[in-house]
């Protein structure tokens, strides 16, 4: 249902760029940027580059992360953008996405397992950055936000026993975890 949700608005974002390409010429961005969430867990690196077209103060794309938070995770993700102030130097985010799951192993909470899956969940990020013009087209940027993650964790421990079949333990746990961002990158 997600991901049908994702195709169907990344179609729709597509769709209304290439209407409006006919009227106004689009531009090329990637959006590359480096920084920290900080949370209950501590602080832990992030990482995202972010592809997509500028129309006017309005950017979107697509993004992908690598976030170290809590568990390890890879954000898939569309990111809106919208440009204000003098010269378009500020402006305000929006990333919607899914979580994808690293090879992660269960954590402290869990003594005792036999096998473990993780899977990923919903992701979101909203801010608010500023950009300075560098050399040529590129820019320097810099934002914060808050951003949300989810990731589950399936757990079966198999119970010792005197005589087989011993009983099965299944364990679900879902995390979401919600942290500050910090983001620091070029813009070209």
């Amino acid at each position: 249902m997600r991901i049908q949700f994702l195709a169907i608005f990344f179609l729709t974002l597509f769709v209304h760029f290439s209407v409006s390409a006919q009227t106004q010429k689009l531009k090329f961005h990637s959006i590359n940027t480096a920084g920290i969430s900080s949370g209950q867990s501590g602080a832990h690196l992030l990482l995202q580059t972010v592809n997509g077209l500028a129309y006017k103060n309005w950017f979107s794309g697509i993004g992908f992360g690598a976030d170290y938070y809590g568990y390890n995770s890879y954000p898939l993700f569309a990111d809106a953008r919208r440009y204000f102030g003098k010269n378009d130097k500020g402006f305000a985010y929006a990333d919607l996405g899914y979580n994808l799951s690293a090879k992660n192993k269960p954590g402290k909470e869990v003594y005792y397992y036999t096998s473990y899956h993780f899977t990923g969940g919903i992701y979101s990020d909203i801010g608010i950055g500023y950009k300075m013009k560098l050399i040529g087209s590129s820019s320097f940027v810099i934002s914060t936000g808050f951003s949300y993650k989810e990731i589950s964790n399936k757990i079966t421990a198999v119970n010792e026993c005197f005589a087989a079949p011993c009983p099965v333990d299944y364990n679900n746990y879902k995390y979401g975890n919600g942290r500050v961002v910090l983001k620091a990158g070029v813009d070209f």
